[in-house]
C-alpha cells in the first residue's frame, strides 16, 4: 500500500479509525455500529458500480461517493485510493488498489460487527 496522509490522530495500524468514527458519531456506539454496516454494504455497492461506469461522470460519482463515505468514517486509505481515481475519471483505472483497501477495511469492519 502507498504512503497515505493521515490526519495526526488516525491509527495507521487499523483500516478504519475508531477515535476519527467515534468523534463524527459523538461516541454512540450504536451509531457507529449502524455507519460501519452502512459503509460495508454500501462500498460493495458503489466499487460495483464504478467498475461498469460506462461513462466518466458516472466513474466520478461512484469514486466521490466511496471517497466521502470512507472520510466519514475515518477509512483513509480506501479515501486515498477514491480520490486517485476521481481525480482521473477520464481514464479507466486499475481498481486493484482501491478493492483491496475496501476489502481491508470491510473485512475489519465484519470484525467489530461479530
Amino acid at each position: 500500500m502507498p504512503a497515505v496522509k493521515t490526519p495526526a490522530s488516525a491509527s495507521s495500524a487499523n483500516p478504519v479509525d475508531l477515535v476519527h468514527l467515534s468523534r463524527q458519531s459523538l461516541g454512540d456506539r450504536s451509531l457507529e455500529r449502524e455507519i460501519l454496516s452502512l459503509f460495508k454494504s454500501q462500498s460493495a455497492l458503489y466499487l460495483d458500480r464504478l467498475s461498469n461506469a460506462k461513462t466518466s461522470d458516472e466513474r466520478k460519482l461512484a469514486a466521490h461517493t466511496i471517497l466521502g463515505s470512507a472520510r466519514g468514517i475515518g477509512a483513509w486509505i480506501v479515501a486515498h485510493e477514491a480520490k486517485s481515481i476521481e481525480a482521473n475519471t477520464a481514464h479507466l483505472e486499475d481498481l486493484t488498489l482501491l478493492r483491496e483497501a475496501i476489502e481491508n477495511a470491510n473485512a475489519y469492519i465484519a470484525e467489530i460487527l461479530a
